[in-house]
């Protein structure tokens, strides 16, 4: 496919992020031709199904067939359905809120009260939104918030990425320092013996860390695009929001009684969001319950009637489908993997090279394995089951103590999810921000590699000290 530029030329136009994805299910199918199939044995450890490092076993090789590659689609579709549904609700119901005028309305006079701050406003931001996931372990929470997120940024004269940035960015933070984290920390933790959540002040450190390079890298883009808005990495969508009037470069600033009470019943909504998070409510269901809720009950506080409702609600859903049909074909690419038993041979195969290498170098190699293996296993409760029990013994050879063999696992299970296609929650985000995944990568890569260079950091001192 190609299209012309200014001079008339014809130029190939980028992938649409549907044909990556497709690229990646692709690349993942050669590699089970490549890749010998193989198992470990699993083992009931404290109610958690976890490897027994010394049962690895080769087994009938099941490459993956050209119907496979379609297969996967639909199959991951339906494997991820609960995260998809959500991104559908969660866009359908904020264009109903939206439309409504309150939550613009009163972000106008915040931001008017807090213009001098400027874009040293967002670090504020950011360490509010980051706080959920560092005590929950929900990176799917942040999915909530991506609306509210974007709508800041934009009325700050910013564009969606600042508004993934102050949400998604910052939750990331949380979530891969582990501070709280049940389902890393604390799987990983528990499977090595250690008790759960201690080593916290080091991880403390870790998730300031983190926080210092999303603020950094978030406040000088925005500054940047504030100056001059060609230089925003999504300008295109910024000006199809303007068109759609999503967008409006005055914003009617008047509460009115009806929209304050539109504001009380958002900010209710919001605070049933949050306690279902703290409380571990299912998102696909229980969660996704409360915006339907909210969009109704705002809608009718609106004086809308049911099919005004109804026409914004679907109106919202339209614009994140092609987001709710990324979600499910990332996951096709981890269902080729596992479908054909290279998961555990590509487990096998690393930590036999990891054998007998000095310690601050097999550190890092531990951490550079969970990194890869997070392409392979998104989920982190899932990875700590997977790699931590032979991770843990291979620590104890390398010489490495328990706490830093988790410090690798959190921080090299938890970054990169913020960049992975597998991830559905990031997907998800950017399906609600209507962005592309080029466009998004563009933006984001300067935060993954400054954050992977700070779990480096944090994996080498954690290494030199014996924590």
């Amino acid at each position: 496919m190609s299209t012309k530029d200014l001079t008339g030329k014809k130029k190939l136009a980028f992938p649409h992020t549907l044909i990556i994805i497709m690229m990646m299910i692709i690349f993942a199918a050669i590699l089970t031709y490549i890749i010998p199939a193989g198992e470990y044995a699993r083992v009931e450890v404290d109610g958690r199904m976890v490897v027994d490092p010394s049962s690895f076993h080769w087994v009938d090789s099941n490459p993956a067939s050209l119907f496979d590659i379609f297969r996967v689609v639909p199959a991951g579709m339906k494997a991820v359905a609960y995260i998809a549904n959500f991104v559908l609700i969660i866009g359908g119901s904020f264009a109903v809120i939206e439309s409504t005028g309150a939550t613009k309305a009163a972000l106008a006079k915040v931001l008017k009260m807090g213009g001098k701050l400027g874009a040293f406003l967002l670090p504020v931001i950011i360490v509010a939104f980051s706080l959920l996931p560092a005590f929950t372990g929900n990176a799917e929470s942040m999915l909530a918030f991506v609306p509210l997120g974007i709508m800041v940024a934009r009325s700050m004269g910013y564009d969606a990425m600042v508004g993934l940035a102050i949400t998604i960015a910052a939750g990331n933070a949380g979530f891969a320092s582990g501070l709280f984290n049940s389902m890393t920390t604390g799987v990983a933790q528990s499977l090595l013996g250690v008790e759960v959540f201690s080593g916290l002040w080091f991880r403390a450190i870790g998730y300031i860390l983190l926080l210092c390079s999303v603020c950094f890298w978030t406040v000088w883009y925005a500054t940047r695009v504030k100056k001059d808005p060609a230089k925003s990495c999504c300008r295109a969508a910024e000006l199809a929001a303007r068109e759609s009037e999503g967008v409006v470069t005055e914003i009617d600033a008047t509460l009115t009684t009806r929209r304050i009470i539109i504001l009380i019943e958002f900010v209710i909504g919001i605070a049933t969001v949050v306690y279902g998070a703290l409380h571990k409510w299912d998102f696909g269901t229980e969660v996704a319950c409360v915006f339907l809720i909210m969009a109704v009950v705002i809608g009718l506080t609106a004086g809308y009637s049911p099919n005004k409702i109804a026409e914004e609600f679907v109106a919202g859903a339209k614009k994140v489908l092609v987001g709710a049909l990324v979600v499910g074909f990332s996951k096709g690419i981890s269902l080729i993997l596992s479908d054909a038993c290279i998961i555990d041979t590509i487990v096998y195969g690393f930590s036999s090279f990891l054998s007998g290498m000095p310690k601050v170098i097999g550190a890092l190699f531990m951490y550079i394995f969970q990194i890869l293996m997070n392409c392979f296993i998104i989920s982190g409760s899932g990875q700590a089951a997977a790699t931590i029990p032979i991770m843990g013994p291979l620590g104890d050879v390398l010489g490495l103590t328990p706490q830093t063999v988790v410090t690798a696992f959190i921080f090299g299970d938890g970054l990169t999810n913020l960049l992975l296609p597998m991830s559905a929650a990031t997907m998800g985000a950017i399906a609600i921000a209507d962005v592309t995944y080029p466009q998004y990568v563009k933006f984001i890569w300067r935060i993954i590699v400054t954050n992977l260079l700070i779990g480096a950091a944090m994996v080498i001192t954690a290494t030199i000290i014996g924590l």
